[in-house]
């Protein structure tokens, strides 16, 4: 008799710890699988050569969700506030600036139209500006796309894990509401998440947008020869100092060995 309830009392203890152990299981499983795509986009901005088609897929994408914010797929032409959404378009990019509500009426009939020509826009305007980068510096749109894509994936999921921990704490008190705790957890998660990698793509496509490379090289040059000539006039020096950003200028003496 006593063997019975020992063996009943310790078959109920397992049940209460498997039931534990498969639930934090199930919560690891939703948290893992936003893990897993984070990473590989990650992984694919580490180890891609051109992240072009990235960038692209990017602002097609963010001019989707501005026109979506912006007029909605549902509201009627007649209903359409243009200046609102060129207004916003504007401010991810000043590339843009020749939008208006009669050239935007001209060429779109439709929301379909209107979301193909935005998406056309977004591309040229990447496009463009990819070439006034690439004239300044060759190879600096590349680092610049994969430095911003980085950082804001790295930044944006930390935030998120905060964010996804305080889910979980919160939706435990929903089964007094009769609602599952875990169901929830999934919902809340996934549009966390997906808010998550849509920040993701508007904060690095509205960067690149904004981008402008500054030549410190140049800038450190004129400085440093302004100084010189401000030395000279004000009669303290005729000697001219070294260049700190490395620059020579002719010389018809050799110059000396590194080891003299």
């Amino acid at each position: 008799m006593l063997t019975k309830s020992l063996d009943e009392a310790q078959r109920k203890v397992e049940n209460y710890f498997f039931d534990i152990r498969k639930q934090l299981f199930e919560y690891d499983e939703v948290l893992n699988s936003q893990r897993d795509r984070v990473y590989t986009e990650r992984r694919r901005a580490l180890e891609s050569d051109n992240l072009q088609s990235l960038i692209v897929e990017y602002a097609e994408l963010t001019m989707d969700d501005i026109l979506e914010a912006n007029i909605g797929s549902d509201a009627p032409v007649e209903s359409w506030d243009l200046e609102k959404l060129i207004a916003k378009v504007q401010q991810y990019c000043y590339l843009l600036n020749d939008l208006t509500p009669d050239l935007l009426r001209s060429k779109c009939s439709s929301y379909e139209d209107l979301q193909d020509y935005l998406r056309l826009r977004g591309r040229e305007a990447y496009l463009q500006k990819r070439d006034i980068v690439e004239k300044e510096a060759l190879g600096l749109m590349k680092e610049a796309e994969r430095f911003l894509i980085l950082s804001n994936i790295d930044r944006l999921w930390k935030e998120h894990l905060q964010a996804i921990k305080f889910v979980q704490q919160a939706v435990g008190l929903r089964g007094y509401a009769q609602r599952d705790p875990l169901i929830e957890y999934k919902l809340e998660g996934y549009n966390l998440f997906l808010e998550m990698m849509a920040q993701i793509r508007r904060n690095v496509i509205y960067s690149i947008y904004q981008f402008k490379p500054v030549m410190v090289k140049k800038d450190q040059e004129q400085s440093q020869n302004d100084k010189s000539a401000n030395v000279v006039r004000n009669g303290r020096s005729g000697k001219k100092k070294p260049n700190p950003v490395g620059s020579t200028e002719p010389s018809s003496a050799a110059s000396p060995q590194a080891s003299a």
